[in-house]
């Protein structure tokens, strides 16, 4: 028999130890995001956890915890916190870092904590339960840091199964997992190899040789060897639940990039100096099984007769696709930077080819790259969406409704964070799926409109204006003609035509988006940009009176809608610059270039492309 102290769980009010943590800049919130990560994955508490990924001593955890129950007691989180700094720093304990603080807002002494923790309340375990209640008990119990009763209650599980299944079936896993855990968050790393090795010996017996759950048990032998502190069998174990994942890919994205970024956060780089970690680019390429050692000579004697750099000869010799060339310049400069020790960035150059993508975007999946966190969190949602769209194509069940939104969403989270390739990608599988059966859908219109924005990016105009008729079509359906969404996509194509020379068929777009603009009696920022395409219109038409007329209507709505230094007023004068510029009114347009600059110098963003190109154009009407 066994019991549980649930007096610390019953506690009702305290700050997060991961809140004390950062708010006593202990760790960063990214330590904070990868520690939380993981504890879910495990099981184990946070502290324990840090412990475990080495970013905290034992001490300095057990100082936070300390802090944590005096907050929870009614000690003043700022006093605490200022002692736990102290503490910290000294390496003293947190009474003695007390001691020289003010202790008036301390509202309940000691003698009350030993009252209360007297009164706390015992549960009796019970062995006959059924095993999942068992498990359920013990996970509720590990997360509260009380490992000794979650191992009872576990080991009890097992029994429990051991005895209707036997010892061979695949139903223990997730026990012996829990086990494991239990055991690594209390240094019993014997015992919790044990656990792991029984799982991946089930798993590999029981499953199909490529099932990520043998991933994930080379992934906790990996975790176990590196708290252990045995790299090189981490890594290998690591590596092994690569491997399994990449067969896997795009489906289990989270999992391979959260093994990606253990692997990278805990590589050290090297303390030489930086022209020690510098790796020729053949040997980079030749190390990651991208270039034989005969092409490398081969391109090496060429190089010295030539003259031209290695990677000029390999490029032209076809020897490496252009793509991995530059992610090996890619790997070559991160090495060099310290970012990737030299043995990381050969592993992750030929994982990016074998998966036939580059380095950048490898490292862009598991948020290696990224300090922003906003961006980090961004990469996981990426991850996980993925995830979710590929266990529905594999649902038989799924219908077009369920999976068209999910790749929408997926391209619109890749477009969130520049990677235009991949959004096209998911937003042209999007749209397939809807051009099935769907008509008068708003999202189908977003997917239309964003990938024509893509594509005109990338100065495809053949694809823009049949993606915006489609856009069109369904806002119609949708919305109705008079729509705010409906008229924008009028603009859009009256502007794709411009841009492709038809600047006729633009005028009957932009006139019918104006139209009803004006008779909706929209605000002055929409009326600027429809004048503005109209201005466009009729000066690629050498209409240049009309030209200029609807140009200044466009400044007056810029001046009323956002104010006299926006960016949106000096776009507006350069294209009346660039209309005196083309009727040879030489001096009206340097007074308009002028213009523009100032208001763009007020607004803070003359230093920009726009501030460049707009003295550049001055300079040349200065010659003229």
């Amino acid at each position: 028999m066994g019991y549980i102290d649930i007096g610390e769980i019953r506690a009702s009010f305290s700050m997060r130890i991961g809140q004390i943590l950062i708010e006593s800049e202990l760790i960063s919130p990214k330590q904070l995001s990868n520690g939380l990560e993981y504890g879910r994955a495990k099981g184990i508490a946070l502290g324990r956890v840090l412990k475990l990924l080495k970013v905290m001593s034992e001490g300095d955890i057990e100082r936070a915890l300390e802090t944590q129950k005096l907050i929870r007691m009614g000690l003043s989180p700022v006093l605490a916190l200022a002692a736990l700094k102290k503490a910290v720093k000294s390496q003293g304990t947190l009474e003695s870092a007390l001691q020289d603080c003010d202790f008036s807002t301390f509202s309940k002494s000691r003698t009350e904590k030993d009252e209360t923790q007297a009164k706390a309340k015992f549960i009796e375990l019970d062995y006959a339960a059924p095993p999942d209640k068992l498990i359920e008990k013990g996970d509720k119990l590990l997360l509260a840091d009380q490992c000794e009763e979650a191992e009872a209650n576990y080991l009890s599980a097992r029994g429990v199964l051991e005895r209707t299944l036997g010892r061979n079936h695949l139903d223990l896993t997730p026990v012996l997992i829990r086990l494991g855990n239990t055991y690594m968050a209390t240094d019993r790393f014997e015992q919790a190899e044990e656990c792991y090795e029984e799982v991946l010996i089930l798993s590999i017996k029981s499953l199909p040789p490529n099932h990520p759950q043998i991933a994930q048990a080379y992934e906790s032998l990996a975790d176990l060897y590196r708290a252990r502190g045995d790299e090189a069998e981490s890594m290998e174990n690591f590596m092994r639940a690569l491997d399994i994942l990449e067969r896997l890919l795009p489906a289990n994205l989270s999992l391979y990039a959260s093994i990606l970024r253990k692997v990278a956060a805990h590589t050290q780089v090297s303390d030489k100096p930086v022209e020690a970690r510098r790796q020729p680019i053949g040997e980079l390429l030749k190390q990651a099984g991208l270039l034989t050692d005969e092409q490398l000579q081969s391109a090496l004697r060429m190089s010295k007769q030539t003259r031209e750099p290695i990677g000029t000869v390999l490029r032209k010799n076809g020897m490496v696709k252009e793509r991995d060339l530059q992610s090996a310049l890619k790997s070559q400069f991160y090495v060099r930077q310290g970012v990737l020790t030299e043995a990381l960035a050969t592993e992750l150059l030929s994982r990016a080819a074998r998966r036939n993508i580059s380095l950048e975007r490898l490292l862009h999946e598991a948020a290696i790259l990224s300090s922003d966190e906003s961006r980090y969190e961004t990469y996981r949602e990426i991850a996980t969406e993925v995830d979710n769209l590929v266990a529905a194509e594999s649902n038989g069940g799924a219908s077009h409704k369920d999976l068209a939104p999910l790749a929408y969403k997926v391209a619109s989270l890749y477009e969130k964070v520049g990677d235009k390739p991949q959004a096209e990608i998911y937003y042209a599988r999007a749209l397939k799926i809807w051009e099935a059966d769907i008509r008068g859908d708003l999202t189908a219109a977003r997917a239309c409109a964003s990938l024509a924005k893509i594509h005109q990016s990338q100065n495809r105009m053949a694809e823009v204006v049949p993606l915006l008729f489609k856009a069109l079509e369904h806002r119609q359906q949708a919305l109705g003609s008079n729509h705010d969404e409906t008229i924008e996509t009028l603009e859009d194509i009256a502007e794709a035509e411009i841009l492709q020379e038809n600047a006729i068929n633009a005028l009957n777009f932009i006139r019918s988006a104006l139209a009803s603009r004006e008779a909706l009696g929209q605000e002055e920022a929409k009326l600027m940009r429809a004048h503005l395409l109209l201005g466009d219109c009729q000066s690629a038409l050498n209409n240049y009176g009309e030209a200029e007329a609807a140009y200044l209507k466009a400044t007056e709505f810029a001046q009323a809608g956002f104010g006299s230094a926006s960016p949106a007023l000096a776009a507006v004068a350069e294209k009346l610059g660039d209309l005196y510029s083309l009727k040879k009114e030489i001096k009206n347009a340097g007074i308009q270039y002028e213009y523009a600059m100032k208001i763009l110098q007020r607004a803070g963003k003359l230093s920009g492309d726009a501030g460049d190109s707009l003295k550049e154009k001055a300079e040349k009407l200065k010659a003229l």
